[in-house]
């Protein structure tokens, strides 16, 4: 636990500003990185959720004092806490929802291959997929992404793992970045020398 002074707390739960299941599970994630990096984990549950509930914010802090609990010792039980802010934030999933959602997403102009990967992982949580996510999320990175020469390729390996479909897309878009900017620089020379040519 000496770790602990040196991490910063996860920030604060965002109540009233984006969507609350997405800025609870964002939370959530930071508050098991802060617990596993600082060893909190290994503290007592009563000590974990005063740490728990010191970073968490006054807002939440308010929702938490007017949570129920069916036993009061409930409140000081980490666990307990935790899946009841989960069922404060989430409410009951609607897994067909959550999969529309996933199967839906397909990588924008505007996306990178490594944010469309993010967005996917974050989607496909919620989705009960269990044991099957990395088989799910590799789906989604062939249908969804929109080079289609680079799809050509996953198409063709036929034991296409996860691990493979990553790497062939970031050297398909690293290729690319390179040619962009390798046909810039050409073109850029064969400016000067047609203005120098010009002025001759």
């Amino acid at each position: 636990m000496s770790a602990l002074n040196n991490i910063p707390l996860p920030p604060a739960l965002k109540l009233q500003t984006g969507e609350l299941a997405i800025n609870w599970k964002r939370f959530k994630s930071q508050w098991s990185n802060y617990e596993l990096a600082t060893d909190l984990a290994e503290e007592s549950k009563e000590k974990r959720t005063a740490v728990l509930l010191s970073c968490i914010g006054s807002d939440a802090c308010d929702v938490f004092q007017s949570m129920v609990f069916t036993d009061e010792t409930h409140r000081s039980d980490i666990d307990r806490v935790i899946k009841a802010f989960d069922e404060y934030c989430i409410g009951e999933t609607n897994v067909t929802y959550e999969r529309y959602v996933l199967n839906n997403r397909v990588q924008d102009a505007n996306d990178s291959f490594d944010s469309f990967l993010t967005d996917i992982r974050r989607l496909v949580k919620s989705c009960e997929y269990d044991g099957l996510e990395e088989s799910i999320v590799k789906d989604r990175i062939v249908i969804g992404i929109r080079d289609d020469s680079t799809r050509h390729k996953l198409l063709q390996i036929s034991k296409l793992d996860l691990a493979s479909a990553m790497d062939i897309c970031r050297a398909s878009e690293t290729a690319t970045r390179q040619l962009k900017d390798f046909k810039g620089s050409d073109d850029a020379s064969l400016n000067k020398i047609t203005s120098k040519n010009l002025r001759q």
